[in-house]
């Protein structure tokens, strides 16, 4: 243990919760656990002094004193009946506890993914659950790795259980991938037994949801039926797409839009591939395409939906957007992408001013 480790400052909290509203003690130790502080005496928890945790320290103070709770938050370079040493392994414990039960899930995942596998098992929902699960502890790993001040020991096995399990995960997900990329006559052959079928998803509609059902409506089924269920509810009647536990939803890096592009043998088609592309942009955020539509059609889109505020007529309003952009997009050399689209503008423009006199 370093000495920087040991000789430091420390932000204490000292609370006191009335018994009225009776949820307060109980929100107050989410967010004391949440923080990442450990609790050295009744009702004295502590952190390691940053600008950061003080202020922490301090928006919590506010949330008890509004709900009549008293609390004081106050610098220490030491804290009596417990030495520098014993407060920095009693935060590797509570990590270290942390970290065992990620790990343990991420093992216990890990070992289901390849049991299923072997037995042929391993659906497509299936893998759509297992890929949430797994987003979720990989959420749990990040919060406690940021509060893991003093890098606790087991650090190093919740990370390394997090790397066997997403490659088994992404491996059968790639399988599934060429399976489904195989043979145009299969794929072909799946959209005849998507005909006249009830398709749900989640009310609220927004980008990726809409470019579905246009291409469902579109490419896939001539007579589709569409249904809309809450946020959290499940596809109990019907082919359940962008939607926990759905047939056709995000898996791996890809969106809805793109994964029923690989499942109907439609991802060699140029406009669809393109308007996949700007359609993942905005609904994943992670701007893995860059492509420069993405803000304008979200910022569109947002619009209708606020002015419209009901799905169906969304729908409606919005079929006609993605049928120009596939005119649009599908001919070839004449797509407005990314950066290299910008520059090719840039150098047009300059070449014309140089021109003037």
């Amino acid at each position: 243990m370093s000495g920087a480790a040991v000789n430091r400052d420390w932000i204490l909290l000292i609370h006191q919760l009335p018994p009225i509203p009776t949820n307060l003690r109980v929100r107050t130790w989410r967010k004391l656990q949440r923080l990442g502080a450990v609790a050295i005496k009744n009702s004295v928890y502590t952190l390691p002094y940053s600008d950061r945790t003080f202020e922490d320290f301090q928006w919590l103070k506010q949330e008890i004193e509004a709900s009549g709770g008293e609390a004081t938050v106050f610098r220490a370079a030491a804290v009596e009946g417990a030495t520098n040493k014993e407060i920095v392994a009693l935060f590797n414990k509570t990590r270290d506890e942390e970290y065992a039960e990620v790990t343990a899930g991420l093992n216990g995942l890990a070992g289901a993914i390849r049991e299923q596998a072997r037995g042929r098992h391993l659906s497509g929902s299936r893998l759509n659950a297992h890929e949430a699960e797994l987003t979720r502890l990989h959420k749990e790993l990040e919060r406690i790795t940021g509060t893991d001040f003093f890098n606790a020991p087991g650090r190093a096995a919740a990370v390394s259980a997090y790397g066997r399990c997403s490659k088994a995960l992404r491996s059968r997900q790639n399988r599934s991938e060429e399976q489904a990329k195989s043979g145009s006559t299969g794929a072909a052959r799946k959209i005849a037994q998507y005909q006249g079928r009830r398709w749900v998803t989640r009310r609220g509609l927004f980008i990726d949801r809409l470019a579905s059902i246009w291409l469902i409506r579109r490419f896939i089924d001539k007579k589709p039926r569409f249904s809309f269920v809450a946020e959290g509810e499940a596809a109990q009647d019907g082919i359940g797409f962008d939607l926990y536990g759905g047939q056709f939803t995000h898996r791996g890096e890809d969106c809805t839009f793109e994964i029923l592009l690989k499942e109907f043998g439609l991802i060699e088609d140029l406009g669809l591939r393109e308007i996949a592309e700007i359609v993942h942009d905005i609904d994943l955020k992670d701007n893995k395409f860059n492509r420069t539509e993405a803000a304008g059609l979200s910022a569109l889109i947002r619009g209708l939906a606020g002015w419209l505020n009901n799905d169906r007529k969304l729908i409606h309003h919005c079929n006609p957007i993605f049928d120009g952009l596939y005119e649009l997009l599908g001919r070839s050399g004449e797509k407005p992408t990314g950066r290299a689209n910008d520059e090719k503008r840039a150098n047009s423009r300059n070449k014309s001013d140089k021109r003037r006199p």
